[in-house]
């Protein structure tokens, strides 16, 4: 994934050098197209994490709420866990019926604030603006 991204920051240099004088319009075009590039993640626990910026993974019974795989991190102050995206546990998870009660959720990953803990505003955010692939 960062090769890929590396690989487009590289073109999109390279197109601003060797452009033959474009208009505003096309590079502004060219930075938001890059700018989106960098914010898909593949569909995994580790990916989202690294894109949020969580450490100290910490493995939890995910299969028991019918997740495919999750995690806690920060000290436990913050779950992940991954479901096929037509899955009905995760649609009622979704929907705020499920096993659990989800801070945010976006193609099939879930985010959760384990109860006790104080939600992080900026994570959630950050995580609803990821485009998860």
């Amino acid at each position: 994934m960062k090769k890929h991204i590396l690989i487009g920051l590289i073109m999109a240099l390279l197109m601003c050098f060797c452009g033959c004088g474009g208009s505003e319009e096309q590079t502004t075009t060219e930075t938001t197209e890059t700018t989106t590039q960098e914010q898909t993640v593949e569909r995994s626990i580790d990916a989202v994490a690294e894109e949020l910026g969580l450490t100290g993974k910490s493995e939890t019974y995910y299969t028991v709420i019918g997740a495919k795989d999750g995690a806690e991190f920060n000290d436990g102050t913050v779950e992940l866990y991954l479901y096929d995206p037509n899955d009905q546990n995760y649609k009622d998870i979704a929907d705020g019926n499920g096993a659990i009660k989800a801070e945010a959720v976006n193609n099939g990953v879930i985010l959760v604030v384990p109860e006790g803990a104080d939600s992080d505003a900026e994570i959630v955010a950050k995580f609803k603006d990821i485009s998860i692939k």
